[in-house]
């Protein structure tokens, strides 16, 4: 799976790098396909105080875009963060989580406010595929010895995001909601949760379009 990510990647970067080459060689106007290629920190939402052992990590995506009208880009994120989520039972025993990063592929809508000076604030939303790892704790409450596997998860998630561009860089917060992944075991009676929402801040340069 993370070799064809890799692939990906690799052709969707190359694309755009041609397309720019092609627009600098010609006299007309750059065409509204672009790419953007972006870089920051990440860091799980539910971080619960100094209890829990959810870590912050780095991030990096690819995110194709379409100029569908002036000012409105639609675009495909494709995103991996390299982040620890928090995974406790009823936010009193915790433990260090074995997933250790989340993979995203998200449909995105942007807008651009047309306003004066080089500096472009711009919004934007999206839904798509969240991919966490499996992790399979052994927690010990009092005497009792319980294992919590929790599954793979495909979640349905989302985003809300606030920019700014200068020329082709951009800076970025982005706010990324997924579901909990939680599994009961029946001998405790417990539940455990991933939290598996996570924030980023990330810069980056923009590859073709306008």
């Amino acid at each position: 799976m993370r070799n064809l990510f890799i692939l990906v990647l690799l052709l969707i970067a190359y694309t755009a790098h041609a397309q720019t080459a092609t627009a600098l060689l010609s006299s007309r106007p750059p065409k509204p396909f672009k790419v953007l290629a972006s870089v920051g920190y990440a860091s799980p939402v539910d971080l619960s105080g100094n209890k829990s052992l959810g870590k912050a990590g780095f991030v990096y995506s690819l995110e194709p875009q379409y100029e569908i009208a002036k000012n409105v880009d639609l675009g495909a994120r494709i995103e991996q963060a390299f982040i620890l989520r928090p995974e406790y039972i009823d936010k009193t025993y915790y433990k260090t989580a074995l997933a250790k990063f989340t993979l995203s592929v998200v449909a995105t809508a942007n807008y651009t406010f047309n306003v004066t000076g080089s500096l472009k604030p711009y919004i934007g939303t999206g839904v798509g595929l969240y991919y966490v790892q499996a992790s399979d704790p052994t927690y010990t409450i009092g005497t009792t010895i319980a294992t919590y596997p929790l599954p793979t998860t495909i979640n349905l998630g989302g985003i809300a995001r606030l920019g700014v561009k200068f020329g082709i860089a951009h800076l970025e917060a982005a706010y990324n909601f997924i579901g909990d992944t939680s599994v009961r075991n029946t001998s405790t009676g417990l539940t455990l949760t991933g939290s598996n929402s996570y924030y980023s801040i990330k810069a980056g340069l923009r590859f073709g379009g306008r």
